[in-house]
């Protein structure tokens, strides 16, 4: 079966996080006997249009990023977005034909979702869109409302991460397939008596970083010891970096910017606890990688948060935006009123349920589902 598979993000180059998770996606596909092709934008200039990676052909089309992806721009970036979408669709319509796919996956409705569907209207090939976190957050704002629909229309099957995302009218039927967790996470033992909490988001208005460091001096007040990593890059990283330096905290907090799975595994070994103070999400596939690690999670009482987090059980939810209850939060994962049993039961159900190759055999299946019953789709 052949897979072209259009997709927001996708690692720009060698050590690049930026849709690693959609990588690890595709390599489950090929371990599996598909033949994925990957369709991309060049963001970078050291991104290559073509390469071949671990089996999987990557082409990315050319839009005047400026070495910024489309989605940290700012405001709707009109010229780009309308660039962006004429170039990923020529280049789409062109693998069509050279490659002949059995089946289109779009992730990310808009804009990458749009370009599946388009190519698969004029290419007479099945689509298949996956709605994630960020269109949730995008979808409302004016014109991109009625992409976001015609892209569901013109899909044959759509799916979620999370089922939260189906209040949204438009994707009420949608079926869900979270996304999945890489091997090496189940494999990691972390450090109980370590007073470390881990974050491992980018820096940008959704995942409310400040609120996080907000409450770093009162978890102070009661651990003195306590080390914060916070993980990552973003637009607002130097208006981070200056507020941890207002409220003197640099000391213990480290800031190592970008890092690979590998290092985010050796920061989960060191650590207890991780927080996420994000203000809206999809599934998080951060918070799916701590839970497999067996840290405690203590994330915002939002939906998708608590059809994973049970409250006092299997980790701590908090009020969104309120460094208080984010300390308190802290402190009580801190004080390791969680006995690591029930951690451990958490990281076996999070294995059974959101490993890769399970959400790869999930997609699979829904694949030969839309082959085996075009008109249904």
């Amino acid at each position: 079966m052949k897979i072209l598979l259009v997709t927001t993000s996708y690692p720009d180059y060698a050590g690049s996080n930026r849709g690693i998770f959609i990588r690890k996606y595709c390599l489950e596909l090929t371990k599996l006997g598909l033949d994925v092709t990957v369709l991309t934008p060049r963001i970078f200039k050291q991104s290559p249009y073509l390469e071949e990676d671990n089996g999987i052909r990557v082409c990315r089309f050319w839009f005047p990023s400026s070495e910024t992806p489309l989605n940290q721009m700012g405001a709707i970036p009109l010229l780009p977005m309308l660039v962006y979408m004429l170039s990923g669709l020529i280049k789409a319509l062109l693998l069509c034909r050279k490659e002949n796919p059995d089946i289109i996956h779009g992730n990310w409705i808009v804009p990458t979702g749009l370009i599946a569907s388009l190519a698969g209207f004029f290419a007479r090939v099945p689509v298949i869109n996956t709605a994630r976190g960020m269109d949730m957050r995008v979808s409302e704002r004016g014109p991109i409302k009625y992409l976001f629909d015609l892209a569901v229309l013109l899909s044959k099957k759509v799916t979620v991460v999370s089922a939260a995302m189906r209040s949204r009218t438009v994707l009420k039927d949608a079926q869900i397939i979270s996304s999945g967790v890489d091997s090496l996470f189940f494999d990691i033992s972390p450090d109980y008596h370590s007073h470390t909490v881990l974050y491992s988001r980018s820096f940008e208005p959704v995942y409310d970083v400040q609120t996080l460091v907000k409450s770093i001096p009162i978890v102070l007040k009661r651990f003195p010891d306590a080390r914060f990593i916070i993980a990552g890059t973003g637009s607002l990283e130097s208006e981070i970096k200056n507020l941890a330096d207002s409220l003197g905290i640099s000391v213990q907090v480290d800031f190592p910017g970008l890092v690979s799975h590998g290092q985010i595994s050796s920061y989960m070994k060191q650590s207890s606890v991780y927080a996420s103070p994000a203000i809206a999400d999809g599934t998080s596939l951060a918070l799916l990688e701590a839970m497999a690690a067996g840290l405690i999670p203590v994330v915002t009482d939002i939906e998708p948060n608590t059809l994973l987090v049970s409250h006092g059980k299997d980790g701590y939810l908090f009020k969104p935006q309120d460094e208080k209850d984010l300390a308190d939060k802290i402190i009580n994962a801190l004080n390791r009123e969680i006995p690591i049993v029930v951690l451990n039961e958490k990281k076996k159900r999070i294995k059974d349920h959101f490993h890769w190759g399970t959400v790869a055999k999930n997609f699979i299946a829904l694949y030969n589902q839309l082959l085996n019953n075009p008109a249904k789709g």
